[in-house]
């Protein structure tokens, strides 16, 4: 396999996301859950965290194979630095593999990650693309902004064919994110009761 490594200048990740219930999709593991009350997924780490990553992709509703494959991936490098693996069903699928990128205005990296030649991936058919873990650096923060992010800009088939809009274009992010402690009035609501139970022991 192939060793591709996301450090200060480069980020270099086939990959993907969210999974559409019935069609082609990009994906990775884990997705997250909610920790807060906005719309994006949170993963919970601590500075020094390695966290084990997993990128799919899925051709289920195509009617030719995949032949190209450009994703896109944001990435905060102050909060996190990936290491990443093709895997040897990505290199055979797609033996023609190149990226580039570049710093944006929000302090994101993004880059673009191309995929192309034959035999591509047949319809219906799902392969892990990439392997990785996820190194949580001292710049973490609770931003409420996307830290890792994948989207679909362009997919065309073995019959040239645009196929981009059978993915899910929105994509799927993940914020990383400190653990969020108990709030107070729980914690002094389960004290009371607690005294309150001692009390009537003794009594």
């Amino acid at each position: 396999m192939k060793k591709i490594h996301f450090y200060t200048w480069i980020i270099a990740l086939g990959m993907a996301f969210a999974t559409p219930a019935n069609g082609a999709s990009l994906s990775f593991l884990p997705t997250g859950f909610q920790l807060d009350s906005d719309a994006i997924q949170d993963l919970a780490v601590k500075v020094g965290d390695r966290i084990d990553l997993s990128f799919s992709l899925n051709t289920d509703g195509l009617n030719a194979n995949l032949q190209s494959i450009d994703i896109r991936v944001d990435q905060d490098l102050g909060e996190s630095s990936l290491n990443a693996d093709r895997t040897d069903a990505d290199e055979a699928a797609f033996p023609t593999f190149s990226f580039g990128g570049s710093p944006q205005n929000t302090g994101l990296f993004s880059a673009i990650f191309e995929r192309r030649g034959n035999p591509g991936l047949a319809p219906n058919t799902t392969i892990e693309l990439v392997t990785g873990s996820l190194d949580i650096l001292s710049g973490l923060r609770n931003d409420g902004i996307p830290d890792l992010a994948v989207s679909v800009v362009s997919a065309i088939d073995a019959n040239g064919t645009d196929v981009t809009n059978l993915f899910n274009l929105s994509g799927q992010s993940v914020d990383l994110q400190q653990p969020i402690p108990e709030s107070t009035p729980i914690l002094s609501l389960l004290t009371v009761g607690l005294l309150a139970v001692g009390s009537r022991v003794k009594k």
